[in-house]
């Protein structure tokens, strides 16, 4: 398929990317309101073996899309082209206990000799109706540069599209009774990875597209506004809560002693929890109809759709009103003027509590998260709750940036020698808690390394002595909510200081500030990207050092205080009595600034590191004369 002159092109250019996409061009042609067919020719240049996931295929498939055909070719850097059979696919049902209804195909080249060309050449019929057009993505990561990619969509003549697009021209032509909207990119650069960039999506080329009109699984709608597509939402999941006669009764039997909804949703979020588990599959409607509450109470199981379109239907067995909402957990804000089901990635549950002038913003699909607690993916998104009389978009409210925080506080008993035994609690809020939501449930194999990942030391003996939480206390606390988890623990450690020998007796030991700590992060190289910190960070740390006996305090390093545009840092060390009391505070803003800016930011990171690292030095008590 490709010319040996490519290849000789590519050893020519010097240094490359780690893969190029020498031509992508996509095509879905829409034929009428329920089918169309979507064509694609994908050309890639692979350099190197990090370069191989962009040459990658991931295909998702339903019962709304099929894969018609498929062929590919390898041509490697010496020897035969290689070709690619659909046998050769990966093929993979979501979920095969329920249906083969949607289905992933993968392939990844096995060949490794670079550079290579791989091409990909496949069509998708799509039936029974059109919600979104296929996304146009060429670049999918970092390190991966385009020559060419085209998106074409092909409608009838009048048929109303709507489209976002960043990073690609636009133009139209109507032409022979059809409409020809064509988005394309040429000589696009790699995006070179850093630390605290923008969102990937931000930086490459991407269109979502929609038909405004939907006549989609039997179900005809409107996508114009968030209004008409939450009404059509709404006659989706028509029909689909109706619960068996003996689990209605058992719902009411385990709500009647609740005297408030916050007392039955809490109930009804533990049954969630202990009855029903996460599924990622896509039947019914496309992948937008909930599967019915009937079905998830008799599988057990089911995605974000069905079970909060369950726990809507448990709850309106007690008599607690709620709302299903569509999200995206990737972007806060939704597109501008893009009301469409295709942006969004997740469904949830909103239950007004008068009692506590409150909602429950509810995550159905891991019940770990404490109820009432907005996390990361939904605290200050716009959302989109479905309604009867239609769709309405909403904000979840935001926590103050300064309410995420995290405590470590280390009591350091020093010997001599220079080993230690540690006594640590870690304290966590709201963002800084979220990796440790199942931590009390993990194997103590699994605790351990996920509290010493980070450590700079080498921590020995290590035992976790307490873990606890305040997830209960949303019933007091309503919309000022804010969860904390605690662990203790502890454990020791061969060399916590370095000491210096006279007559093979330590007479000094040079001991870290801060060994705990994570250093910020910074790059040397040049700037590329913009500097981009989302969310707030808010890090203390306090560590009482008992010194050793026999050892008197030499040296203290000086007070470090730090207050600039990227954020405020503070380190102290007191003497007190026999103790050392250390204390080291970081916030970082959040912010997004040019790239020129980084020589200031690197500044700024390299005072917070220096003052992490550095040392006291204690020494040997001289005799008393």
């Amino acid at each position: 398929m490709i010319l040996l002159a490519v290849l000789l092109l590519a050893a020519l250019a010097g240094a490359e990317p780690d893969a190029v996409i020498l031509e992508d061009t996509e095509t879905f042609r829409m034929n009428s309101p329920t089918s169309g067919e979507f064509t694609v020719s994908q050309t890639f240049r692979v350099n190197n073996e990090e370069g191989l996931d962009a040459a990658s295929l991931v295909l998702f498939t339903d019962s709304f899309r099929e894969l018609k055909s498929f062929k590919g070719e390898i041509t490697p850097s010496s020897g035969k082209p290689l070709k690619i059979k659909q046998g050769d696919i990966v093929f993979l049902s979501l979920n095969e206990s329920l249906a083969d209804d949607a289905r992933v195909y993968t392939y990844r080249p096995s060949v490794k000799q670079f550079p290579m060309v791989v091409h990909y050449e496949y069509k998708v019929n799509y039936r029974k109706g059109i919600a979104s057009f296929p996304t146009f993505a060429p670049v999918s990561g970092e390190n991966t540069a385009v020559e060419k990619a085209v998106f074409t969509l092909d409608v009838p003549e009048g048929t109303p599209v709507k489209y976002s697009a960043g990073k690609v021209e636009y133009s139209v032509e109507n032409r022979d009774g059809r409409s020809l909207h064509r988005w394309q990119v040429h000589h696009l650069p790699a995006i070179r990875l850093e630390s605290m960039m923008p969102p990937l999506r931000e930086l490459i080329p991407l269109v979502y597209s929609s038909p405004v009109n939907i006549d989609y699984g039997g179900y005809k709608g409107t996508q114009a506004d968030w209004t008409s597509l939450g009404r059509w939402l709404w006659t989706l999941q028509e029909g689909t809560r109706e619960l068996p006669a003996p689990l209605v009764e058992e719902v009411q039997a385990m709500t009647a002693p609740c005297s408030t909804r916050l007392e039955k949703l809490q109930v009804l979020y533990r049954y969630l929890r202990d009855k029903t588990r996460y599924v990622s599959i896509q039947l019914g409607i496309g992948g937008l109809k909930p599967m019915a509450a009937s079905v998830v109470a008799k599988l057990g199981f089911g995605d974000c759709k069905g079970l909060s379109n369950y726990l809507k239907a448990l709850l309106a067995a007690a008599g607690v009103e709620s709302d299903c909402y569509i999200i995206s957990t990737d972007r806060k804000n939704l597109l501008p003027g893009y009301a469409s089901v295709g942006q969004m990635n997740h469904m949830m549950l909103a239950v007004p509590l008068p009692e506590l002038k409150d909602t429950a913003w509810v995550e159905c699909t891991n019940p770990v998260y404490p109820l009432g607690y907005r996390h990361r993916g939904a605290a200050g998104h716009e959302v989109v709750l479905i309604k009867p009389e239609g769709g309405e978009k909403i904000r979840i409210p935001a926590y103050a940036d300064t309410l995420s925080r995290a405590i470590q506080r280390t009591e350091v008993f020093l010997k001599e020698d220079g080993s230690a035994t540690l006594d640590l609690q870690k304290e966590l809020w709201l963002d800084e808690l979220e990796p440790y939501l199942e931590f009390g449930s993990l194997p103590k194999d699994k605790q351990v390394e996920q509290l010493t990942q980070a450590l700079k030391l080498q921590g020995d003996q290590l035992v976790v002595n307490g873990f606890r939480n305040n997830f209960d206390s949303y019933a007091s606390e309503g919309a000022a909510f804010r969860p904390c988890i605690t662990v203790d623990y502890s454990m020791k450690t061969r060399i916590y200081a370095n000491g210096s020998n006279l007559q093979g007796e330590a007479d000094r030991l040079f001991v870290p500030l801060n060994p705990i700590a994570q250093a910020v992060d910074y790059q040397r190289a040049e700037r590329v990207n913009d500097i981009y910190v989302n969310g707030f960070l808010d890090n203390e740390d306090i560590i009482v050092l008992h010194i050793p006996e026999g050892f008197e305090v030499e040296a203290l390093p000086d007070d470090v205080a730090i207050d600039d545009a990227w954020g405020v840092f503070s380190s102290s060390a007191r003497l007190e009595g026999d103790t050392i009391r250390i204390r080291q505070h970081i916030r970082l803003r959040s912010c997004r600034e040019p790239a020129q800016r980084y020589a200031d930011f690197r500044r700024f990171a390299r005072a917070v590191n220096k003052a992490y690292s550095a040392t006291l030095v204690l020494r040997k008590k001289q005799a008393a004369a």
